[in-house]
């Protein structure tokens, strides 16, 4: 909704409303939201980077529309990279299905996730690194090892925007993080929905040609599709 009144906020979460303000002095020096008179609005700076929880909660149909057509992409006997995103999450339906995977991943709510399922043929690995409060995000050293010990066959990623000119994420070790795993995959997907198009943040990932599919959830702006066409990237929807 963007904003909300301290009334409503208190209803929908039945709480007092001293209880509203005290939660919202707390978000507001988090730079999460805005307070103004009656109530709260999320913050409009682009370069934030919310909460994996927030996340979560944003865009739950877009996002699995996408994951819907990433399954024809992942076969037995692959190496996959999943970055820490939200969207990436729900690719875990689909890879607990497929048999002798290796999966690597920097976010702690993926690992825990495939360490829960049936599949016995699978094997999980996490970065070694530090510990990103609030995103469930590990950021390894360059030691870590599984930088130098990993090739991947396919690495799938999301972001925070993106625009003509490039992909962007709104935090400097994920940018960082993700072009070093782009750099040892085989083939790169960028999982992307229309909220964000046209949407430029600090930290550039990478140029469209470093990715070999974008998916989805729907048709983009015509000038989007000549931009893809044009650097022959795959595009699914």
């Amino acid at each position: 909704k963007k904003f909300m009144r301290r009334e409503e906020l208190a209803e929908s979460l039945h709480c007092s409303i001293s209880s509203i303000r005290r939660a919202l002095i707390a978000l507001e020096k988090q730079k999460v939201v805005m307070r103004v008179r009656g109530g709260a609005m999320l913050t409009k700076e682009s370069n934030i980077e919310f909460s994996h929880t927030y996340r979560e909660g944003t865009n739950p149909d877009k996002k699995k529309q996408m994951v819907a057509l990433v399954k024809d992409f992942i076969g037995p006997n692959m190496c996959l990279f999943l970055d820490s995103s939200s969207t990436v999450q729900q690719v875990i339906d689909v890879i607990i299905t497929v048999p002798n995977l290796v999966v690597i991943t920097n976010s702690l709510k993926t690992a825990l996730l495939l360490s829960e399922s049936n599949n016995e043929s699978l094997k999980v690995f996490i970065t070694g690194g530090e510990i990103k409060l609030n995103s469930t995000s590990v950021f390894p050293s360059a030691q870590d090892p599984v930088y130098e010990s990993f090739r991947f066959d396919l690495a799938l990623f999301s972001c925070r925007g993106i625009d003509a000119d490039g992909v962007y994420e709104a935090s400097f070790n994920q940018a960082n993080l993700k072009k070093e795993m782009m750099r040892r995959a085989k083939q790169n997907i960028l999982l992307v929905d229309d909220s964000k198009f046209d949407s430029t943040h600090f930290f550039k990932i990478s140029n469209y040609h470093d990715y070999d599919a974008i998916i989805t959830n729907q048709a983009p702006e015509q000038n989007y599709l000549e931009l893809f066409e044009n650097k022959q990237i795959e595009l699914l929807y």
